[in-house]
């Protein structure tokens, strides 16, 4: 799942943490005026800076991929 936000990219697996919910399908919203995602199976919110849980029923974060950008194409790291 690719985020952006002005310069900022974040990206992130597509299967939410807690139970391999389609994330990538999840509302944004805004958390105490972070955008976060929320994953349409069971609500679990997620920073989209870091993907910290802000929001059960997770009780890890999502994990949040190094990225880069080359020749003006965005890289990820694999997990």
């Amino acid at each position: 799942m690719v985020y952006r936000d002005g310069r900022d990219i974040t990206v992130m697996p597509a299967r939410c943490a807690h139970q391999s919910g389609p994330l990538d399908q999840g509302k944004l919203v805004q958390v105490d005026g972070q955008a976060c995602v929320v994953c349409p199976w069971h609500g679990s919110t997620f920073q989209l800076k870091d993907g910290a849980a802000v929001h059960g029923p997770a009780s890890t974060d999502q994990q949040v991929l190094a990225t880069r950008i080359t020749n003006g194409v965005l890289e990820a790291a694999l997990p």
